[in-house]
């Protein structure tokens, strides 16, 4: 194994992961289709269930379902895309996503351990990192963050050392994804109004631990007990954005965090330029569940083409147009790692309309 790469940190990637991020994303745009929300499926697919009239509670089997009729059709649209092991096992899985998109795997289980009454929760693995490598060119991990819950907070940070080191040995890329936990009790309003100060503590000392950093950023609204409540405005989302992009020392990527594509747009469009491209799941897609013309399985997947393909481009284009390169946090690069990469970036816009002018 050869370095290809590394960044400020002292951080070494070693030419399989370099040539892994080369191969799928050479104009250096890391937009990734996010789809490994077990719990949201099971949700999404109970409410997909009482609205076409069938009387059945969503399983593992429904998940995966959805998630191998969403991912043939992103072929083109996207550079990467996140799954959790329900999909990516299933059989002939990376030829239905398509040979050109990076797949990135879940590793941690649906469900961490909670500890302290729920202050704290414990990320665990679903599937071990060495067992699954072959079935996938990355892999992801999610920790639940209190950053005044002292026991969770050291013990996650134990756990993801452990796992970046694993992925370094294995010579995959990780995608490490950090949410907020809000103290029990907490309300919506209360939750957002603790996320400028929580990110960026949470980019500070987690951030490092993968080859991308995978972050919300703080909402401008939300809604609670059937009112929408104003949090903070995209000049504040921009500053905390600006912030982690200072302290860390990996590329950021963006989540949704479960808000609705209206603001996850506001959201990506406010710090577009400092990261290196979105990780959004069901902001673009969790209307298609419910939609009028969603009749069955079939119409489902038609819906999910109508709402969300739209979505994707519009947030990819911008990205092709604005985003960072994935490998802008690298101090030094090989000459043979710059061999594979390219600056130049070929942009077509996703969603247009052509009025004569």
């Amino acid at each position: 194994m050869a370095v290809f790469a590394k960044y400020k940190d002292g951080v070494e990637v070693d030419d399989r992961i370099f040539k892994t991020l080369a191969k799928y994303s050479p104009d250096g745009v890391m937009d990734v289709f996010a789809s490994d929300q077990h719990g949201s499926y099971i949700k999404l697919t109970n409410a997909f269930f009482k609205h076409i009239g069938v009387d059945k509670e969503a399983d593992d089997n429904d998940v995966r379902e959805v998630c191998r009729r969403f991912a043939k059709h992103l072929k083109g649209e996207v550079t990467a895309a996140l799954f959790n092991h329900l999909a990516y096992l299933s059989e002939g899985f990376k030829e239905l996503l398509g040979e050109d998109i990076l797949l990135i795997g879940r590793l941690e289980h649906t469900k961490p351990v909670e500890v302290d009454g729920g202050r704290g929760k414990l990320a665990r693995l679903a599937v071990e990192p060495e067992e699954v490598a072959d079935k996938v060119d990355a892999f992801k991990t999610l920790v639940y963050l209190n950053p005044d819950h002292k026991e969770s907070w050291e013990k996650n940070k134990e756990w993801l050392i452990d796992i970046f080191e694993r992925c370094k040995k294995l010579g995959k890329p990780l995608y490490n994804e950090t949410l907020f936990l809000e103290e029990p009790g907490d309300s919506k309003v209360d939750k957002a109004k603790k996320l400028p100060d929580a990110l960026v503590k949470m980019a500070e000392e987690f951030s490092p631990y993968g080859h991308f950093y995978k972050t919300q950023v703080p909402v401008l609204w939300v809604e609670e007990n059937g009112k929408v409540v104003k949090v903070c405005s995209p000049e504040v989302v921009r500053d905390v954005g600006k912030e982690m992009e200072r302290i860390s020392p990996r590329p950021l990527l963006l989540l949704s965090a479960a808000v609705d594509f209206e603001q996850y747009s506001v959201q990506y469009g406010s710090v577009c330029d400092l990261v290196s491209g979105p990780m959004c799941g069901r902001a673009y897609f969790k209307e298609a569940f419910t939609m009028e013309e969603t009749k069955d399985w079939d119409t489902l997947e038609t819906s999910f083409v109508k709402i969300a393909i739209p979505r994707i481009r519009q947030i990819r284009t911008l990205a092709k147009v604005m985003a960072k390169s994935w490998w802008y946090k690298f101090e030094w690069m090989s000459d043979e790692a710059k061999s594979l990469i390219s600056e130049t970036r070929e942009i077509k816009p996703g969603v247009k309309a052509d009025f004569g002018y």
